[in-house]
């Protein structure tokens, strides 16, 4: 069987993008690149820029408009070889350009890099998936159980979650491509759905294990973590602190390291105005041994980077470096990594999927935007600059201004950065973003049971009934002074926290005021 024989025929390049309306381009190192929605790839290695775009140059106005968001059309395979538009697919490796008849086609996913590059089709003629490999060859034939489906970053299995509130399993060994097995499983427990009828679960797929992550009460969540035929390997209840989850979002869950052998869970949350709908900020992170669920290390006054995607429009849930040795938390004034050692570094920005030493950033200039990858010592390693758009943006009917956005990303591997581009009404974003009430600080076993905090303050500190500063006084703690805590608020620009001192008392201390307790590293020392 051939990729013919499959329907997949080999169209015209040049047709093909002219009917789709992108126009190709490239761009030498450092040459500035004319702003027009489409995708744009930045090579890390020689700084070089490859494009599709929607060209604005030559469209009327009301053209322009219709072309605004259509980079969504545009997808990338995650090892960068592949491009696709609806019902075309563009190998970049060797120029040539596909198409097949999507009535018995379809195309369904694409995973891997390099030799184990895999796209899969449903063929609507046998009723059965068919996996091709990067040279568009089919490799197998086979059914995969009906439910939600993920697959695995390098291609080598694809894990089905059986339909409806079942917690069944199936995991297709795509390796065994001569005739993949299918390994089917039960979860230890009943799975936790929200209010809304959703199932509070995360699932995480490395190379050589899956990790399954959902919820296990108010305050605990479960991981639990299998081989490639099914065989559990742990599970652990680890505590992951929520004032609130009935209504549960995945990004609020904990994250495991891509070695598999450790887990980020955030385990301490305050209320305010950024938890009004959603899952409270936290402010402590806690690294557990993901085998035994003994907690190994705790960051004080972080956020894990996934709670600030809830808030702003970023879709980025990174918070590993990849190789395991550090987390990526924002503090209270930017971004750092805080590593395994208990030593702080300064993260530039998104890590790469593969080198802990590289970083995607967004840079403003006068000129407009500028995405960098840059390693962990500052020093840039390639750029993509734009420049104006090929014609006037225009102006929609309404008479609102419409914006320009980038989104970047990496794919499966750190050698190149994709862009987007588009535009699209004017709308309010808040500039800023919730931040810790305190300093961070990187603490070691042992841990004590409760969170700390102390005065540190010339005169005292006022604890008052209620988070504002109108609210009777209580009592004035001294400087030194240590209490409990167990909450804050932050509504901008105050922080508050919830404490309790030995003696009883309960009430709320400004944050400006307060610190954690700890011996451990401050990132201000």
């Amino acid at each position: 069987m051939t990729a013919e024989d499959l329907g997949i025929r080999e169209v015209d390049t040049a047709e093909a993008l002219a009917a789709a309306g992108l126009t190709h381009a490239r761009y030498e190192a450092g040459e500035e690149v004319p702003w027009d929605p489409g995708l744009f790839l930045l090579d890390v290695e020689s700084g070089a820029v490859e494009g599709w775009v929607y060209s604005l140059a030559g469209l009327s106005e009301e053209e322009r408009l219709e072309v605004r968001s259509a980079s969504d059309d545009i997808s990338v395979s995650p090892g960068n070889r592949f491009l696709m538009w609806p019902s075309v697919l563009h190998d970049r490796h060797t120029g040539r350009t596909y198409a097949w008849d999507g009535s018995s086609m379809r195309f369904d996913r694409w995973w891997g890099y390099g030799s184990d590059e895999r796209l899969l089709f449903w063929d609507a003629r046998v009723d059965a998936f068919v996996a091709l490999d990067g040279d568009l060859q089919p490799v197998a034939q086979f059914q995969i159980p009906p439910g939600e489906r993920f697959t695995s970053p390098t291609g080598g299995y694809i894990l089905v979650r059986a339909a409806g509130r079942s917690g069944t399993f199936h995991l297709v060994n795509i390796e065994e491509e001569a005739s993949p097995r299918v390994y089917t499983w039960e979860l230890p427990r009943d799975l936790v759905f929200n209010r809304d009828g959703e199932p509070a679960y995360r699932i995480e797929l490395l190379d050589d294990l899956i990790a399954f992550i959902d919820r296990g009460g108010d305050s605990a969540c479960h991981v639990t973590r299998y081989d490639l035929r099914g065989a559990m390997l742990s599970d652990q209840a680890i505590p992951c602190g929520f004032a609130r989850w009935d209504s549960w979002d995945e990004a609020s869950l904990p994250r495991i390291s891509p070695n598999g052998r450790l887990i980020a869970a955030a385990t301490f949350h305050g209320t305010g105005e950024f938890a009004y709908d959603r899952e409270p900020v936290g402010a402590v992170m806690s690294i557990f041994d993901a085998a035994t669920g003994t907690e190994v290390m705790r960051v004080l006054g972080v956020h894990p980077p996934w709670i600030l995607s809830e808030f702003v429009d970023d879709d980025d849930e990174s918070v590993w470096l990849a190789d395991s040795s550090g987390l990526i938390v924002d503090g209270r004034n930017d971004r750092q990594v805080a590593g395994l050692d208990a030593a702080w570094r300064v993260a530039p920005g998104t890590p790469s999927p593969d080198n802990p030493d590289l970083f995607l950033d967004y840079q403003g200039t006068p000129a407009g935007t500028r995405v960098v990858a840059i390693n962990q010592q500052g020093d840039e390693q390639a750029s993509l600059s734009f420049g104006p758009p090929s014609a006037a943006i225009p102006v929609s009917p309404d008479g609102e201004g419409l914006i320009l956005w980038e989104s970047a990303g990496w794919g499966a591997r750190g050698n190149t950065l994709r862009v987007w581009t588009a535009y699209f009404h004017a709308f309010h974003l808040d500039d800023y973003a919730p931040t810790p009430p305190l300093a961070p600080v990187i603490e070691r076993p042992p841990f004590g049971d409760r969170l700390l905090v102390e005065v540190a303050v010339d005169t005292c500190l006022n604890v008052r009934e209620e988070h504002r500063l109108d609210a009777s006084i209580l009592t004035c703690l001294t400087n030194g002074a240590v209490a409990e805590t167990d909450d804050f608020y932050r509504r901008w620009p105050d922080a508050w926290m919830h404490i309790r001192t030995d003696a009883g008392l309960e009430g709320w201390a400004h944050a400006d005021y307060l610190r954690w307790h700890s011996d451990g590293v401050r990132l201000e020392e």
